[in-house]
């Protein structure tokens, strides 16, 4: 059959990897958490002989979960024998609370949604202001 997604994880994996890019080697593998519609992406590269992991905890709420899902803040271990170097980060929409971010966990905020009053929106880019495009007429 075919693939299905959700249109909002659709925007926030563009916005991921363009932070990640796979030009660097990055391979993105978004995992649904249980705990509703947060999403944790696993970003992972190797780079000079080291195994780069950065997990990413997607949340579309107002504030960040507290505590942290112990998902994101636990090691995987290799099979591989390699030394991983981790990393750690929250995306949320912009204007959310971050207040229960722990010191040393990187803060990403999402260009696509922000929070206006206690609403999440869309945040379109903008349109061009004129009905139409300005004719320059030869002199």
């Amino acid at each position: 059959m075919g693939f299905s997604s959700d249109i909002m994880h659709d925007f926030v994996a563009k916005e991921i990897k363009n932070i990640y890019s796979s030009y660097d080697g990055w391979k993105c593998t978004p995992r649904q958490l249980e705990t509703g519609y947060d999403t944790l992406v696993v970003l992972e590269r190797r780079n000079s002989g080291h195994r780069d992991c950065v997990k990413v905890l997607v949340t579309f709420g107002r504030s960040v979960p507290s505590p942290l899902p112990e998902e994101l803040t636990r090691a995987d271990r290799t099979t591989d024998g390699t030394v991983t170097r981790f990393a750690y980060a929250v995306m949320v929409p912009a204007n959310a609370d971050t207040s229960t971010v722990p010191a040393g966990v990187r803060i990403y905020t999402m260009k696509s949604f922000a929070f206006e009053g206690k609403e999440l929106t869309w945040v379109k880019k903008p349109v061009r202001k004129s009905e139409s495009a300005p004719v320059k007429v030869p002199a």
